[in-house]
């Protein structure tokens, strides 16, 4: 395996983009692996070289202003979901391709990550050979039950009140990171309260044009069984609930105890002839 540091993978102004880049010795394809919503690249080493060891290249960049990418979100620094879905996507596609020799291209998306991967897909946006969300899920508040449903609202009011407050979301004081952009941060509000991702993205079609499987995990409270079910109903895709028998939140943990996860992506991917067996 050999890992690659790249300082400006793509081109997002006004953010440097940098991406880990993993060659794996002999790859049966490529992964292109979407990060969550304010966690740094660097969380998903252990994944990505185990996905390595297992035959596969890996393009690991980071989201705009988080971790290594500068400058931070802030009230003149700004995105939304569509600057993921019409900008920043389709240039991680195109550098990936001529990173990496010709073949299977995969994009794995983590929660954030997930719905920036099933809008890029479904809109036809991004040309791909399948696509993977893990801990990704339909995120309207009707997927958790009663207490959760108004946990969920809660924090999805508290988040858009926070934008206007401060021009950017201050996702510490949530755990959710560092600074957050506020257009990104309303929208994804606004998925929770009404359940559409039509002030996104209007008339989406009932399914993906190529594969796609949706991972989910026991006791994650932020992707439940019913969210996750729900993201793979839009791409018309397969869910997978998968036991946890590692320590921490399943939501992230799941990224430095890669091998359940990735076992079920290598036989998923073969299964579907996406890629070959070892």
């Amino acid at each position: 395996m050999n890992v690659q540091n790249i300082p400006e993978v793509v081109e997002f102004s006004p953010f440097a983009i940098p991406a880990d880049c993993y060659r794996a010795a002999l790859a049966r394809g490529a992964l292109l692996l979407l990060p969550a919503l304010g966690t740094a690249a660097r969380y998903y080493h252990p994944f990505a070289e185990a996905c390595a060891d297992r035959g596969y290249d890996v393009l690991l960049p980071e989201l705009p202003g988080a971790g290594a990418s500068l400058p931070r979100p802030s009230r003149r620094v700004d995105y939304g979901y569509r600057d993921l879905v019409d900008r920043y996507l389709p240039a991680l596609v195109a550098a990936a391709r001529s990173l990496f020799d010709a073949g299977p291209l995969i994009v794995v998306g983590h929660s954030l990550g997930a719905h920036a991967g099933m809008l890029a897909t479904l809109q036809g946006r991004i040309a791909v050979d399948a696509l993977v969300t893990v801990a990704g899920g339909h995120i309207h508040y009707r997927h958790w039950g009663r207490k959760g449903a108004r946990r969920v609202r809660a924090v999805a009011w508290l988040v858009t009140s926070l934008s206007y407050l401060f021009g950017a979301v201050p996702g510490q004081q949530l755990g959710l990171g560092g600074a957050l952009p506020r257009t990104l941060m309303r929208e994804w509000s606004r998925i929770i309260r009404v359940g559409t991702f039509d002030h996104i993205a209007n008339r989406l079609p009932e399914r993906a044009a190529v594969p796609c499987l949706c991972i989910g995990y026991e006791g994650d409270f932020m992707a439940p069984s019913r969210s996750v079910a729900g993201l793979a109903h839009m791409l018309g895709g397969e869910m997978e609930w998968l036991p946890v028998d590692w320590p921490g939140n399943p939501h992230a943990s799941w990224a430095r105890h890669p091998d359940r996860t990735l076992d079920r992506l290598d036989h998923w991917l073969i299964a579907r002839s996406v890629v070959q067996p070892s």
